[in-house]
């Protein structure tokens, strides 16, 4: 992409920070086969410093963010990008299985093809099935806040005309709407009371995407010990396909899904839609972790490619 936007903030990054990017990709919607024509780039990019930095108190950088126009950019040291590699990070395999490449680099197409599926399956399952909570709290399941205060008291479960039908705040959104337990138990709260407000929400498009996201790759993955592709209307197709789907999948969620999806590459991320979702849709169990926690990433084959990302950013005189 030659004097694209991307190329010019990659170029100001390296400029400004004195550093070689080896490798760039986007993990936003362009990479989510979810953008439109106003959709910004969100890039992730790689980048290796002239070896004096590695060896002093005050010279390295594990990390860089810049922003440039319509471009959203956060780098990573390759000596970084290893140590997260090797944690399972999902964000650092987001970027590892990203279709939409700026940059290429070979150490790191090797590196892909080694380990992209290497990670430790209950870490990137949390990660998902957490993110989904978290984002249905905060954008899509309503609140209840203290008027003295404004702190949180409760979490919506039904809007019942005149009432709702709410839980207490501390309660896990796992945790079945019908069912009590020791955090707390489903009550009713009046609308015509001074004691709470609703907080805002935001039912957007884009905000359902997010969550319907989280639940279905933290269920692939659970199911398959695979990464999820990226392409997020390629990975919906998958998982209807007979086989692979299985039970786990549920038909109605992934017609309401891919109907959002759609709508949000029709540039109608911010439209409103009310809340698709319910609280137990969100809901995910446990995991076994006799069962997900095995794999891992090999750190030695890890610290192979950052030597080689090196040598062939400072053209193999980086060990000199």
């Amino acid at each position: 992409m030659p004097d694209s936007p991307v190329e010019r903030a990659l170029e100001a990054v390296a400029d400004r920070h004195d550093v070689r990017i080896v490798a760039a990709r986007d993990v936003g919607s362009r990479a989510w086969n979810l953008d439109h024509a106003g959709s910004d780039y969100d890039v992730v990019f790689l980048f290796a410093q002239r070896p004096v930095e590695y060896a002093t108190l005050d010279g390295y950088e594990s990390a860089l963010e810049f922003s440039r126009g319509d471009c959203e950019c956060q780098g990573w040291n390759v000596r970084r990008f290893a140590e997260l590699v090797v944690d399972s990070n999902p964000t650092a395999f987001e970027f590892l299985h990203s279709p939409l490449r700026y940059r290429e680099f070979d150490p790191l197409a090797r590196l892909e093809a080694d380990v992209g599926d290497s990670f430790v399956p209950i870490a990137l399952y949390h990660h998902y099935r957490s993110l989904a909570v978290r984002q249905y709290r905060k954008y899509l399941q309503g609140r209840l806040l203290e008027s003295e205060g404004g702190d949180l008291a409760y979490r919506v479960l039904e809007d019942r005309g005149d009432e709702y039908l709410v839980r207490s705040a501390d309660t896990d959104v796992n945790v079945d709407a019908d069912d009590g337990d020791e955090n707390g138990t489903v009550q009713s709260i009046p609308k015509a009371t001074d004691d709470y407000a609703e907080a805002t929400t935001d039912r957007t498009v884009k905000r359902h995407l997010y969550v319907a996201r989280g639940v279905l790759y933290a269920q692939y993955v659970r199911e398959t010990h695979e990464f999820p592709t990226l392409d997020f209307l390629q990975f919906l197709e998958e998982v209807t396909d007979v086989g692979r789907g299985g039970d786990w999948v549920d038909a109605d969620f992934l017609e309401r899904t891919r109907q959002l999806a759609e709508r949000k590459r029709r540039g109608e991320g911010d439209a409103v839609v009310g809340r698709l979702f319910e609280p137990e849709e969100v809901r995910l169990p446990e995991i076994d972790p006799s069962e997900h926690a095995d794999g891992g990433v090999d750190r030695g084959r890890v610290d192979g490619f950052v030597r080689e990302a090196l040598e062939a950013a400072f053209d193999g005189a980086c060990l000199d």
